[in-house]
């Protein structure tokens, strides 16, 4: 049952689709058949039942049987709905690292921060590690989403990008020195240069970033929600440009 009815939060929002999609007529039945394939899962006619029992324990061991039966489930039937049972049981742990990560790094968007953490979860579901594991799953998988949510979140903070400025811009010239500047500024041309030419940058998305750069870098500058979004979005698509660019000189 979602304990915040009237949230808008994105994990909330996903947690009202998935749990819809459970109980959907079309659903009912080819789930009663995934869980009568396993003798643990059995024990359970519908998905709430089973979700309502998992809930109960702790992240230790007693888990570990129903957990592993529904990761061989998942890898025997990839059209089930085993990812939403996943989903909607680390739900909690979910809302944990995404408040817990913008406590630390506000600047991400909870939108983001809630997508990575998804993410993760389901990146380690479908991994070797996973499957090679056999014991204290629930706790694996929580650490699992802990790590990579702040890992990434980590990255973000250290991206050029999100560098952190100040309101004030006689800090701003003076931070760093004329070389650093120049070459930063000559960098960031000659990036921005090549990503226009190449078409993975627009004119009309390198007239948002001057904009951006002329508003002394807030996305509160940007006039409408609207704006701010797009704006957020254009950052996230350079930083993946960055990092591919990075990795292809490595």
């Amino acid at each position: 049952m979602n304990l915040r009815p009237n949230c808008r939060c994105p994990l909330c929002l996903v947690e009202r689709r998935l749990r819809a999609e459970l109980v959907a007529p079309e659903n009912r039945e080819g789930l009663r058949v995934t869980l009568r394939s396993a003798s643990h899962l059995a024990a359970f006619s519908t998905a709430e039942d089973l979700l309502s029992h998992l809930q109960s324990l702790d992240e230790n061991s007693s888990s570990d049987p129903f957990l592993l039966e529904l990761l061989l489930v998942k890898a025997r039937f990839p059209e089930s709905k085993v990812d939403s049972i996943f989903i909607l049981l680390f739900l909690p742990v979910l809302h944990a690292t995404v408040r817990r990560v913008r406590h630390r790094y506000p600047a991400l968007a909870r939108e983001d921060v809630a997508q990575q953490a998804l993410g993760a979860l389901l990146d380690y579901l479908a991994s070797t590690h996973c499957a090679a594991r056999e014991t204290y799953l629930a706790f694996a998988i929580a650490r699992r989403i802990r790590r990579a949510t702040f890992e990434w979140a980590d990255r973000e903070a250290r991206s050029p990008l999100d560098a952190p400025r100040s309101d004030d811009p006689r800090e701003n010239i003076f931070h760093e020195s004329a070389g650093e500047s120049f070459e930063r500024a000559a960098l960031l041309r000659h990036f921005f240069g090549r990503a226009v030419e190449r078409g993975t940058l627009t004119p009309g998305e390198l007239d948002l970033l001057l904009q951006f750069k002329l508003e002394r870098g807030t996305e509160t500058g940007a006039s409408t929600n609207a704006e701010r979004q797009r704006l957020k979005r254009l950052l996230a698509k350079l930083r993946r440009l960055a990092r591919v660019k990075g990795h292809m000189r490595a």
